[in-house]
């Protein structure tokens, strides 16, 4: 970064910045959406237009709540969470959980659920 120590307080220019744009916005659900085929994952709608996607045997779960995610009948609404996925451990190795906010960029979800499907092998 170019700093001009000659003159007092903080100074640079644009280019040493290195300014970027960043992939803002919750962007297009039915780009993760799509990559659960109908023959290999259960997929439900509910009342509420949040969409619950789970592998047939129950091990992978992924639930999109466009304006956020409900908690339990004592719970407050989670309101930042719109995207969640779970895959259940083993008995010798724990699972995991990921879940990203309502304004999360669908093509960074999208890239994460890819990677993780990519990573399941039929048994």
């Amino acid at each position: 970064m170019a700093l001009n120590a000659t003159q007092p307080g903080f100074a640079t220019t644009v280019a040493a910045l290195r300014l970027r744009s960043w992939k803002l916005g919750a962007g297009q659900a039915m780009g993760v959406l799509d990559l659960f085929s109908q023959a290999d994952f259960t997929h439900i709608v509910d009342d509420r237009a949040d969409v619950h996607v789970s592998s047939r045997d129950g091990r992978f779960y992924l639930g999109y709540f466009p304006n956020g995610r409900p908690g339990g009948a004592d719970e407050d609404w989670v309101t930042g969470e719109s995207w969640v996925i779970a895959v259940t451990g083993t008995a010798s190795l724990p699972g995991y959980r990921i879940a990203f906010g309502t304004d999360t960029p669908a093509e960074i979800v999208s890239d994460v659920v890819a990677r993780i499907l990519a990573t399941s092998t039929p048994l």
